[in-house]
């Protein structure tokens, strides 16, 4: 185990954890709602540091990040645990669980393997990795300085405190799930709470860390146009109109295990609707999408990026910028 440095005392044998929102109050002996964060003689631990259960290298598409060094590999890791409880989870083997059978590799040996490789970047995944989030710092500091870029796979439920550190060591990317848009679907589903999503989307806005978010569309549960409205409302008038948003077919899992999976024609209307809202970069995921794998230049409808599957091909910016009208591309290549 390692000490969690992103807690407080609160009386001799209690401490707050204060890496995600929940803030627990742990004592003596116990865990927090995530169970893998403990309180040990007075102490907080955590004892997935560096435990991991995964790493290989991926596409930057496959987290998706579209606009943060596309058509690069990244070097996935990932640990256990999480501290929501989403019945439709796509990693639950390794987010539901509190312990697992783990190679322990340190910050240090992590950059070292990565940049062993074809990494551009080095990407916390699968799991929910505010979890651990003194490992992610840890390792910030050694990847930047070895020329590696990173990017924090998120369900949005750090803490200000958590995310404002990410941001000082010069974090790369953000990527956000904005599950749906309504508290309910959130308390239900996830055993969260919306608010605190927004919150964190917003400072990630403010901090200005390349940020981009993900939907996953399921039939009957977030789908609803009114929904979506709301959603895109919620976000043009907060982050403007640049920020890329992606809109992912559901697959049956877990829980959900005899839900429908999302037709097309919701993912068409969705996409459509966040055109009408002047989105620039709506994104259709998990699903063979022509219009909505592809990054047009909003000035003039230039071909930026070219997507097939995970394969990226950049053929319409040069030195940042639109070949064909100069505007410049939100984004980090």
């Amino acid at each position: 185990m390692h000490k969690a440095y992103l807690s407080r005392p609160v009386s001799d044998d209690a401490i707050i954890c204060t890496a995600c929102q929940r803030q627990c109050c742990i004592a003596e002996g116990e865990q927090g709602f995530c169970g893998v964060r403990e309180n040990v003689d007075g102490v907080l631990y955590s004892r997935n540091y560096g435990h991991l259960t995964a790493a290989g290298l991926d596409p930057i598409e496959k987290k998706p990040l579209y606009h943060y060094l596309p058509g690069t590999q990244t070097f996935s890791v990932s640990s256990y645990g999480c501290n929501f409880t989403c019945s439709h989870c796509q990693n639950f083997t390794l987010s539901q669980v509190r312990e697992l059978p783990a190679t322990y590799v340190s910050p240090e040996q992590l950059v070292e393997e990565a940049t062993a490789t074809s990494a551009k970047s080095i990407s916390f995944t699968y799991n929910e990795p505010t979890i651990t989030c003194e490992y992610v710092l840890d390792t910030l500091r050694l990847a930047g300085p070895a020329g590696l870029g990173s990017a924090f796979i998120t369900n949005g439920y750090l803490s200000e405190e958590a995310l404002r550190e990410l941001a000082a060591l010069h974090l790369g990317a953000i990527r956000v799930d904005l599950k749906a848009f309504t508290d309910e679907f959130y308390q239900k589903v996830c055993g969260a709470r919306l608010p605190p999503v927004l919150d964190t989307i917003l400072l990630a806005k403010e901090l200005g860390l390349h940020l981009e978010l993900v939907t996953l569309i399921i039939p009957g549960y977030n789908d609803s146009p009114e929904e979506i409205d709301s959603m895109l409302e919620w976000e043009v008038e907060n982050l403007g109109l640049a920020v890329p948003h992606h809109f992912t077919r559901f697959t049956p899992m877990y829980r959900m295990n005899r839900e429908t999976p999302t037709p097309k024609e919701t993912l068409d209307r969705i996409f459509l609707q966040a055109k009408d809202h002047g989105l620039y970069y709506p994104y259709i995921g998990n699903i063979m999408h022509a219009a909505g794998s592809q990054t047009l230049c909003p000035e003039c409808g230039e071909l930026l990026i070219l997507r097939a599957g995970y394969v990226a091909k950049i053929p319409g910016i040069i030195d940042g910028c639109c070949r064909k009208c100069g505007r410049r591309f939100e984004g980090i290549m």
